[in-house]
């Protein structure tokens, strides 16, 4: 087995300039774990968004791992060794007592000044990356740190364990402000620098003959309400539009795609301090999903809203609405790109296996004062607000009878759910397989999106919900 993994990433003729990289755990090894996500996942997802970086960068990319597999310690030395790599990067995340958040990057105690360049450089990138406390660059005996021919680091991006301010599992599992790529952007651009070459650009790789632009000037472009064309240099093609956030403010991306398929999707924005968080998209395809975005930060380059199917011609948008905004008073209005990734019903290899989908619904959404959930039987209801902190909890219930017999009968029904805002909905009655009861937000929450994780041992499925207060 060894022999055939290490033939799989051998190549004829290495460029210049190249690297392996090493997504920790795999397979029967999960690594760290959150509620939300396993670190397995988590690292093999950053390694294929640092992979696509330095490939944008023309720099040849290599990976001990490229699906949920288990490999040893040795095993993935072998593989770097034996396919004259020149650098190695091992991802992982970390974690301790769900309360100690950071990021930390080693090399070997004795290893070359490469090495040691390679830590340095990477390191701030990677508290770039998610501003998490800077547990400094170190130095440790680690086996694949030892045993590898070239200069190796080991990055610990987070430790995913966290939930004393926010779930940080769940900003891997929801890809929370573009969490994975981030990171591998952190890495892509900490190698390059190291390595003297020019690093790639955050948000996405250069647009190709397969991509579509829709900027705010062309015809595919519509907007509702109050916008004004913007002064300052930054949007896409030179220019762009702005609100004052009114919650009436809409605009909207409509291409004519060419076929039917999976399309990666970005937006353009320029940033600045008086953008607003929590602003609502919408991703129209075969799907409509819907998410929270923050234009603070940083802005004039593509931000990634993830892959999704489209059909060809012109059913498909993006739109952007100003109705949840808040912490600002401007909301940007410029382009949106779509770049095709794979035909309809292709299965894509390269990523891990994805469990089960499990049935979860909400109704109405966006939603006033209530908002009616259904979602299986047994099945533990949890909700978060967009930065990830949980704000209300709904344990497993009785598998049949009235809500007011489940109270009585069920010690998992728990008095105090009334006053944590969670109610159960007396119109429906709980069956074997599905449960229905209501939400009512309560307290200091405010509008704007939050999220229903349904969880069932080890699988779980998340709802966008929006609170129009």
């Amino acid at each position: 087995m060894k022999s055939l993994i290490i033939a799989l990433v051998l190549t004829s003729s290495l460029l210049a300039v190249n690297v392996i990289l090493d997504p920790g755990h795999g397979g029967s090894d999960a690594g760290a774990s959150g509620p939300s996500y396993l670190e397995k996942n988590a690292n093999l997802d950053v390694a294929f968004q640092a992979k696509s970086y330095l490939e944008a960068a023309s720099v040849t990319v290599g990976m001990t791992r490229s699906t949920d597999i288990t490999l040893s310690l040795a095993d993935r030395c072998a593989i770097a060794n034996s396919g004259g790599w020149e650098r190695f990067m091992s991802i992982h995340e970390n974690a301790y007592n769900t309360a100690v958040q950071g990021t930390e990057t080693f090399c070997y105690t004795s290893g070359s000044s490469n090495s040691f360049d390679l830590r340095n450089k990477v390191h701030p990138e990677l508290i770039w990356a998610h501003g998490y406390n800077d547990r400094g660059t170190k130095t440790a005996n680690y086996y694949v740190l030892v045993n590898t021919t070239m200069p190796a680091i080991l990055g610990e991006g987070t430790f995913i364990d966290y939930t004393a301010g926010w779930d940080e599992s769940w900003r891997y599992l929801t890809n929370w402000n573009d969490h994975k790529g981030r990171q591998g952007f952190a890495y892509a651009k900490g190698f390059c620098v190291h390595r003297g070459i020019t690093p790639p650009t955050y948000g996405s790789p250069p647009p190709t003959t397969d991509s579509i632009i829709v900027d705010n000037g062309d015809p595919e472009f519509t907007s509702g309400g109050s916008w004004t064309a913007g002064s300052y240099s930054g949007g896409w093609d030179g220019d762009y539009l702005f609100c004052n956030v009114t919650g009436s403010n809409w605009a909207r991306w409509s291409p004519n795609l060419p076929e039917d398929g999976e399309y990666d999707v970005y937006m353009w924005w320029l940033a600045g301090a008086n953008r607003c968080d929590s602003v609502f998209v919408r991703v129209f395809g075969l799907a409509n999903d819907s998410m929270a975005i923050s234009q603070k930060g940083t802005g004039s380059e593509w931000h990634y809203l993830g892959s999704h199917e489209f059909y060809s011609g012109t059913s498909g948008y993006v739109s952007l609405g100003d109705r949840t905004a808040v912490n600002g008073d401007v909301v940007i209005a410029d382009a949106v790109l779509w770049i095709y990734n794979a035909p309809l019903g292709a299965e894509d290899f390269a990523e891990p296996a994805k469990p089960a989908k499990m049935e979860i619904s909400a109704y109405p959404n966006p939603f006033n004062s209530a908002v009616s959930i259904t979602a299986p039987a047994g099945a533990e209801i949890e909700i978060f607000d967009v930065n990830g902190r949980r704000v209300a909890e709904l344990p497993r219930l009785a598998s049949l009878g009235t809500p007011s017999q489940a109270k009585g009968n069920s010690p998992l029904f728990k008095e105090g759910w009334p006053e944590a805002g969670v109610f159960l909905s007396e119109g429906a009655r709980l069956s074997p397989t599905a449960h229905s009861y209501v939400w009512r937000p309560e307290g200091n929450l405010g509008s704007g999106i939050y999220f229903v994780r349904a969880t069932m041992g080890v699988e779980s499925m998340t709802k966008r919900i929006v609170y129009l207060r």
